[in-house]
């Protein structure tokens, strides 16, 4: 109600002050139909198009003159009331028999300045019924436009469709009756359904909600189904065991069995979200910060950890009896494991090749649990467009994790780790660093941006992580840093992956960008001598090559030698060992400089390979 509330102020204040705002969106659409002679295939159409996406609100009444960039309320003739009934039976399915849209149809006058206009509410259809065909033709809601379904999508629909024919979450519950149902529990839910407008009425027993909950796919035959118990079940564990279980961990780092680092959660899926959330909310805050009164402050960004652990209860295969694991490793990552598996059409593996490759399409918003999605719309746990994995690329992207990645413990098991951290670290600052000369020659004279390291880096560490056996989501030009993608394209810096194709671009970095090893060049310059250093002297040496070769700083000190390896091991966040390091480098500096491996810039402690090196004995004589 509040929704359509803001949107007749608006447009109130826009007709008494002679301006004009854009109001329609996905979600909204303003009709004029005001006469008795109205066309109504355009809301008809429109209709159809929220019913195929995610459902939105027609306002019937009002003409947006769009030329004159101005509202003029023209109000509802109710003498249309005939025509408008005839919606319930506009639409077919893909058999061709009608579908009746009733339940997903609202309807509600309301006083507009010196009259009336209509309001109708339209609820997306759950992903198993979609979609659904008007004078032949199916829509879709994209920004403020009704557009039709190409025959690909319609196509990839039905198979989808199809995979779907014994739905897990609706399958029933054995050893359970209606009985094991909670009438207030189910009256929760119908009191949220309720919240713009009336749809259901309040039950006073589970008796009678027998319709509601079979039409919503919570009993069969009036024995619960999966979803029903899920939903508004009055002891879940008893009936689904583990499937209606999380348990969270805090891993520490002493063997003492701590109380508060551990927690078993059976409960109803709301319960089980909302309980997950605050177990891993209470073991990741990190203080309180100064401003807005005293807000928490979080080592994970709120929103994403909130997006991951409802998906994977939304998302989880109901069939297998096993809980869902949340492991909370501090100060390192939080692991969400799963029972379940991604659509084979989801993953691009290429193991075969050089640089090996194991992504995962973002972007798929079809559920795999439909009618559990649809409830927990309702509850705002769930948004139907696949924004998940968006969300977790984008806090990724925009340093607040590190790179997210999946492994596969099983044909039917997998966890997301969502590590801690950023992106562009200082072991990658590092490396930015010592090949700042070749980046600006590729980017022709220009210094390479942040979008453009982060985009490298995080190529770059899906690299390694693919190496690695574990997975991580697709990067593409569709949803993340289209400019920065493009740039880095045309300057050869990124080149398409052979396992690309025509609707996916899987990228791979400049294979002379980032090399983990120099051992051949500095073999070919020093020969046997080189080969016979302990590993430490050749660490040395492949920095100072590398520096040489690819920075606009081509001479370091010493003093950064030391720092800059200790960093690039890993041990950024180390302080014990380091000046110890240091000084274990300067030593190795002044015997490579003693033997003639290396050389000062201008007689300054800045140090170069001697390209005309000739052995002067034994290096630690």
């Amino acid at each position: 109600m509040k929704v359509v509330d803001d949107i007749l102020q608006q447009i109130e204040y826009c007709i008494h002050n002679n301006e004009f705002l854009i109001i329609e969106n996905e979600k909204v659409e303003i009709k004029d139909n005001s006469h008795n002679n109205s066309e109504w295939t355009e809301v008809f159409k429109t209709a159809n198009a929220y019913l195929n996406t995610n459902g939105g609100i027609i306002i019937v009444g009002i003409l947006e003159d769009k030329k004159n960039k101005r509202y003029i309320f023209k109000g509802f003739d109710f003498n249309n009331e005939d025509k408008l009934k005839t919606i319930k039976d506009a639409y077919i399915d893909d058999y061709g028999a009608k579908k009746d849209i009733s339940e997903y149809l609202h309807y509600e006058t309301r006083q507009f300045l010196d009259g009336q206009l209509l309001v109708i509410y339209i609820d997306g259809l759950p992903d198993d019924e979609k979609y659904i065909y008007y004078g032949g033709s199916a829509y879709e809601r994209l920004i403020s436009g009704d557009h039709k379904l190409s025959d690909i999508k319609i196509q990839s629909q039905r198979e989808y469709k199809a995979e779907l024919i014994d739905t897990r979450e609706l399958r029933v519950v054995a050893n359970s009756t209606i009985e094991d149902l909670d009438v207030n529990r189910l009256n929760d839910y119908i009191h949220l359904l309720n919240s713009e407008v009336k749809i259901e009425n309040i039950k006073s027993s589970i008796d009678e909600a027998k319709s509601f909950l079979k039409r919503n796919g919570m009993t069969r035959e009036d024995i619960p189904t999966i979803l029903g118990v899920l939903v508004c079940g009055s002891e879940p564990g008893e009936k689904l065991h583990w499937r209606s279980q999380v348990d969270a961990y805090v891993d520490s780092p002493v063997t003492i069995d701590i109380a508060q680092n551990k927690k078993i959660i059976n409960n109803t899926v709301i319960q089980l979200m909302e309980q997950s959330l605050a177990f891993v909310y209470r073991n990741i805050q990190t203080g309180i910060s100064n401003e807005r009164g005293g807000t928490k402050l979080f080592e994970y960004p709120e929103r994403l950890i909130r997006e991951c652990i409802n998906n994977s209860l939304a998302h989880r295969d109901y069939a297998i009896d096993h809980y869902v694991n949340i492991n909370i490793l501090p100060g390192k990552h939080i692991q969400i494991r799963n029972p379940g598996r991604f659509k084979k059409q989801l993953l691009l593996i290429d193991l075969e090749n050089v640089v090996p490759v194991r992504r995962i399409i973002s972007g798929n918003p079809k559920a795999n649990n439909p009618k559990l999605a649809k409830v927990l719309s309702v509850y705002n746990k769930y948004e139907g467009k696949g924004w998940g994995m968006a969300s977790v690329i984008g806090a990724c992207l925009e340093d607040r994790i590190d790179v997210p990645y999946y492994i596969f413990h099983s044909w039917d098991e997998l966890s997301l780790y969502i590590p801690k951290g950023k992106l562009v670290d200082e072991t990658m600052d590092t490396l930015f660093e010592s090949y700042s000369g070749y980046l600006t020659r590729k980017l022709e004279g220009y210094d390479i941006t942040l979008d453009q390291k982060r985009v490298l880096t995080y190529l770059y560490k899906s690299e390694n992580l693919n190496k690695q056996d574990r997975y991580t989501i697709l990067l593409t030009k569709d949803n993340n840093h289209l400019q920065a993608i493009q740039s880095l394209q045309e300057a050869g810096l990124i080149i398409r992956h052979s396992i690309s194709d025509e609707i996916y671009s899987v990228f791979i970095i400049d294979r002379n960008l980032f090399k983990k090893s120099f051992y051949r060049e500095l073999e070919g310059q020093y020969g046997h001598n080189f080969v016979a250093l302990h590993q430490d002297y050749k660490d040395v040496l492949s920095f100072i090559y590398e520096r040489n070769t690819y920075s606009l700083d081509k001479y370091p000190s010493a003093n950064e030698i030391g720092s800059k390896i200790w960093i690039k091991k890993g041990n950024a966040a180390i302080l014990e060992g380091y000046e110890v390091y240091k000084r274990k480098v300067r030593n190795i500096v002044n015997k490579l400089e003693k033997s003639s491996f290396i050389l000062r810039n201008n007689n300054k402690p800045e140090y170069m390979i001697n390209v005309n090196y000739k052995s002067l004995g034994d290096l630690f004589n």
